[in-house]
């Protein structure tokens, strides 16, 4: 009975702080992370998202240039708005390191967030959103030795509330001072054996229904949506179609989807398509001539409520595949693949120009955020120049070797840049009468203008491996792709 109480008490306690969960965008990396501006200043801000929900967020936010006079931070629930969300908290700054605040915040529900960062200074005061995803990833343990405690405390209730009822049905009844007479301790020894099965019973009924509660909950922790795939030919070229149920979607950096393909073998072939959504469920792309084997899928898409998922999936090509998809050709411009074993530092691209990963005086360690910076040079060694490409400076893609870990990351970081997009619109009550957002005619491509040949990415490796990092950038009209190993 103690080993079940033991397991009762700390069902109990897990559920009491655990909601069902929605999925959000990348696998295996649930910190959000984002460089940007904050009115006058530049910002990095970590959030470090609870596994259950309700839970605590971990808010770390650095000023990197400007003094702060005080830093606010503000949980925003898509539903509410900034309006109807509570009210902004006190980042406090940490000991020992300038410009560093941090504070926590409760995420109540499931779904779609943002977390409003306000910075006021002797330059004014602004504010940056970053949107995060409050969902359900796992149950909170307990030791061992916790569990022995509550255990031993339950059994001592138990035993408390049968000699309450033995006494209730003796010694309550006599006048003080009498003694209890041999028909009276018999019935109180009655009734104390009958609330033996009695509390049995009750503890069997609660220890079913926690068990049904947290089959339930266990069924909705989150896991990424799995798409059916399937390589079709249309006018005898190979088209990759995935069917997925999804809610109405709007365009990050101007697609519906990103889609990556990676060679799961030994992610030497790497992908980065465009699919377009030719009905409510199924999105489909023309294939690139990527060679044959089996290949991990990996969709990111964002919903008109701010929600970031990636779609997961597997698939097969064939020699016919490789060979059809060669003859028909690129459709999209900002499709492209690259074959490669990948470098340590330095990779040729296939332009003749090269990528340099710049060597950092931070060291790269699992749980600390890091500055990923790079450089391109042409074919000459001058500093190249860079065009936009899908409205950034360049684009990554992180993957752990065994597959467990994959991350579309930006300049700004891994949020995404249209659910920053749909807060803005939904606080200024850009909405239909039905509640769907007045989306602009222009679907977000933001840099027009050259850019220069470095640029970096912050992140936060969340486990120590093998990692294999893809970056793209756009030259001369052509996307290209370096490779690049690391370990952390």
């Amino acid at each position: 009975m103690s080993a079940r109480l033991g397991r009762l008490v700390a069902l109990s306690l897990v559920l009491l702080v655990s909601a069902p969960a929605l999925s959000f965008a990348h696998v295996g990396s649930p910190n959000v992370i984002f460089d940007g501006k904050a009115g006058p200043y530049d910002v990095r801000v970590i959030v470090r998202v609870p596994s259950v929900v309700p839970g605590l967020a971990e808010v770390d936010v650095r000023v990197l240039h400007g003094d702060a006079t005080s830093v606010r931070i503000q949980p925003v629930f898509w539903r509410t708005g900034a309006s109807g969300s509570p009210s902004a908290d006190e980042a406090k700054p940490v000991n020992g390191a300038r410009g560093l605040y941090s504070g926590q915040l409760w995420l109540m529900a499931r779904g779609a967030y943002s977390v409003y960062v306000t910075v006021d200074g002797p330059n004014g005061h602004g504010t940056a959103s970053v949107p995060v995803m409050s969902v359900a990833t796992g149950r909170l343990g307990m030791s061992a030795g916790l569990v022995a405690t509550l255990a031993s405390l339950g059994i001592l209730l138990v035993a408390g509330l049968i000699t309450i009822a033995y006494v209730a049905a003796g010694e309550s009844v006599v006048e003080p001072g009498l003694t209890i007479p041999a028909a009276g301790r018999k019935r109180a020894r009655l009734v104390g054996i009958i609330a033996v099965p009695v509390l049995a019973i009750i503890l069997f009924g609660g220890a079913k229904w926690w068990q049904a509660v947290d089959e339930s909950y266990q069924q909705r922790i989150y896991r990424p949506y799995v798409a059916k795939a399937a390589v079709v030919r249309e006018e005898g070229k190979p088209v990759l179609r995935l069917e997925a149920v999804v809610d109405p979607l709007i365009p990050d950096h101007g697609k519906l989807m990103h889609l990556f393909l990676i060679d799961s073998a030994r992610m030497t072939s790497f992908a980065h398509l465009h699919p377009s959504l030719v009905d409510s469920s199924v999105f489909s792309t023309v294939l690139l001539p990527l060679p044959p084997g089996s290949y991990r899928l990996y969709g990111d898409i964002t919903f008109e409520t701010g929600q970031t998922h990636t779609l997961v999936g597997t698939i097969r090509l064939t020699s016919d595949d490789s060979v059809a998809a060669a003859a028909a050709g690129p459709v999209d411009p900002a499709d492209a693949w690259r074959v490669s074993d990948g470098a340590a530092r330095r990779d040729r691209l296939e332009d003749g120009s090269t990528m340099e990963w710049l060597a950092d005086s931070t060291p790269l360690r699992a749980g600390e955020d890091v500055t990923l910076r790079f450089r391109v040079r042409d074919p000459n060694g001058a500093p190249a120049t860079l065009e936009p490409y899908l409205g950034m400076a360049a684009h990554a893609v992180i993957a752990k070797r065994d597959g467990s870990i994959f991350v579309h990351l930006h300049p700004a970081g891994t949020v995404s840049m249209a659910a920053q997009e749909v807060f803005a619109l939904r606080d200024r009550g850009d909405t239909t009468p039905t509640g769907h957002l007045r989306l602009p005619d222009d679907t977000m491509t933001g840099h027009t203008m050259p850019l220069a040949s470095e640029f970096s990415f912050p992140f936060v490796f969340p486990r120590s491996g093998a990692y294999r990092v893809w970056v793209q950038v756009r030259r001369g009209g052509r996307v290209l792709t370096g490779v690049f190993d690391v370990t952390v």
